[in-house]
């Protein structure tokens, strides 16, 4: 059977951690994050929100992660604001608070849904991408000064151009994780 235009992108997507010089339109980005949107969710509103810093407001980044930079060793600083100022732009997810376990986790794998079409339609486009989680992104300090505090955070995406895709991962076939009841 021959794979569908759909199946075709899920099979080339690649996460991207080196990203050639260049920008990335505001308005690209602003377009594939409204088309991301339409990702499902189970409560009454979307339960993502998205900082996009993109070329020098990539500084606010930056500022709002210097108070969290005082507290680990300086090749820390380095390493993480390499990353970033290696990036075209940078895009913050968290999801809105929710009061019920069940509605965290809803909100958690719907954010989640809501990155994982993001990083389809970048791939379609060739924007390369990292999802970076955990770590010295979750300090309250930074999602305070930019206004998601109160947020849980999911993941520090990083937007770039490429030119070296990294080669498929080899995967364990389906058959390792599915089990089929006819």
């Amino acid at each position: 059977m021959e794979k569908t235009d759909g199946q075709r992108l899920i099979e080339s997507r690649r996460t991207i951690r080196m990203f050639t010089e260049g920008t990335i339109e505001t308005k690209e980005l602003y377009d594939l994050l409204a088309s991301a949107h339409q990702a499902p969710f189970h409560n009454k509103i979307e339960p993502w929100n998205a900082y996009l810093f993109n070329g020098d407001g990539k500084e606010v980044l930056l500022d709002a992660l210097e108070p969290a930079f005082t507290d680990g060793p300086e090749a820390k600083r380095e390493k993480v604001a390499g990353r970033i100022r290696n990036a075209a732009a940078c895009i913050y997810v968290t999801t809105k608070p929710f009061e019920t376990e069940k509605d965290k986790k809803d909100a958690l794998l719907a954010t989640a849904t809501f990155i994982q079409n993001f990083h389809l339609l970048c791939s379609e486009r060739d924007i390369g991408l990292v999802w970076r989680t955990g770590g010295i992104f979750e300090d309250a300090r930074l999602q305070e000064m930019i206004g998601a505090d109160g947020e849980t955070f999911v993941g520090l995406l990083q937007l770039g151009r490429f030119e070296d895709v990294p080669p498929t991962k080899r995967r364990q076939s389906i058959d390792s994780c599915l089990t089929i009841f006819e």
